[in-house]
């Protein structure tokens, strides 16, 4: 043992109380938790074991064995037991490695370089192992102990922010990670029993089970999945939205979802690789607040579908122009439902009509009333452009209700 790990070994008391002390400063679970002397005395014994058997183990050249990695799991587990969340179990290994660094910094002044690095060495791949061990453990007693929604949204939670969590809360889930992932946000705007927290559970646990899929509420009116894709970049807005792996598992998910809500909802949907999952959701959670409310899902909307409506709604003064067409198409006959299924069919007037099962002549006299009132043909290319974006933003619920078709 050289001399740098005889001065560690003969500070290894005081690093650990130092140690604890930090964990009770930064963190009201373990501050509760050393109200109880004997917790506190336990916590400190293991800090004091913990880096007399580092020391141990970096003279000998030795990694962890089995019997250490249990202890050090058992540790997470009881911390779980005692009902630490999952994010005060990560920062107490952040503060842990930060304490750990900080000693052998203090004490590595003078000490011969080589043994600096090979304590570096092990504490770069024996910490990996240890802090698997510890977050593996602490995440298969709250397996016990939490409910499923509440782990399937702190897995989704964990996967937009990328934490290396993951992957262990999702093998104890049974979902398999992807590098890729299409984001779906589905809002359901106006009051719902989804403000209650036993209904929100109850809803995630229920989707859950059949689609094994992250959820998680991103506010009280905001649902949002993760649903694994194949990292295709979409180009086209007459392209399908970015798909899941398997056929129509997309609009099974949804149509699943809305019918639990029982209300009309909007669905936003965008693509990312799982690195950079906060902007992609943050993208699609913009696009499902253009998007139309639909009581039966037809619509996926990605940015290609709503890129006109998103833009409007960062202008006000296109809003106001956009709102007053709509304001004057609410005064005829179903004009708003008549164009929106007019552009639905590819401007076809015989797939229209029969869609809104009226005779053709009736669809021609609808689609003048729209000329007339808003000096716009809807058969022309600034027609459409103008017509279908405030169509689109009268069906999102954008505007008050005198904007629908009356």
């Amino acid at each position: 043992m050289g001399d740098l790990l005889r001065l560690l070994m003969k500070r290894s008391d005081a690093n650990a109380r130092a140690e604890v002390s930090v964990y009770m400063r930064e963190l009201p679970d373990y501050r509760k938790a050393a109200s109880d002397s004997r917790v506190y005395a336990e916590t400190l014994d293991y800090a004091v074991w913990f880096r007399r058997r580092t020391i141990e183990c970096v003279s000998e050249d030795r990694q962890l064995v089995a019997g250490e990695l249990s202890l050090i799991g058992g540790i997470g587990r009881q911390r779980a037991r005692q009902g630490f969340t999952l994010n005060t179990a990560q920062r107490v290994l952040t503060l842990h490695a930060n304490q750990m660094l900080r000693e052998i910094h203090d004490a590595a002044d003078g000490q011969d370089v080589q043994e600096l690095l090979h304590l570096m060495a092990w504490c770069g791949s024996q910490g990996a192992r240890g802090t698997a061990a510890y977050l593996q453990a602490h995440m298969d007693e709250q397996h016990l102990r939490l409910s499923v929604a509440t782990r399937v949204r702190a897995l989704a939670q964990l996967l937009l922010t990328g934490d290396a969590a993951a992957p262990s809360l999702a093998i104890s889930l049974g979902v398999d990670l992807h590098d890729h992932y299409l984001v779906v946000v589905v809002r359901m705007p106006g009051q719902s029993l989804c403000r209650i927290g036993a209904a929100q559970d109850e809803l995630i646990a229920g989707v859950f089970k059949e689609h094994l899929v992250p959820l998680s509420w991103q506010r009280p009116d905001e649902l949002l999945a993760l649903v694994p894709h194949d990292g295709s970049v979409l180009v086209s807005a007459r392209a399908s939205p970015p798909t899941a792996s398997s056929g129509d598992r997309l609009p099974r998910l949804v149509r699943e979802i809305v019918e639990r809500v029982g209300r009309p909802c909007a669905v936003g949907t965008a693509a990312g690789p799982a690195g950079d999952l906060t902007r992609t959701a943050e993208l699609a959670r913009r696009v499902a607040h253009v998007a139309p409310l639909e009581t039966t899902p037809r619509t996926f909307s990605g940015v290609a579908d709503v890129f006109a409506e998103l833009a409007a709604t960062q202008l006000p003064e296109v809003d106001r122009w956009l709102r007053e067409i709509a304001r004057r198409l609410a005064t005829g006959p179903d004009l708003v439902t008549t164009l929106d299924a007019y552009y639905r069919a590819d401007m076809n007037r015989l797939l229209t009509a029969a869609a809104l099962n009226i005779h053709p002549r009736t669809l021609d006299y609808r689609l003048q009333r729209v000329r007339a009132l808003s000096g716009l043909d809807p058969s022309t290319v600034h027609g459409v452009r103008v017509l279908s974006t405030t169509i689109t933003r009268v069906l999102s619920g954008a505007w008050t209700h005198e904007c629908r078709d009356t």
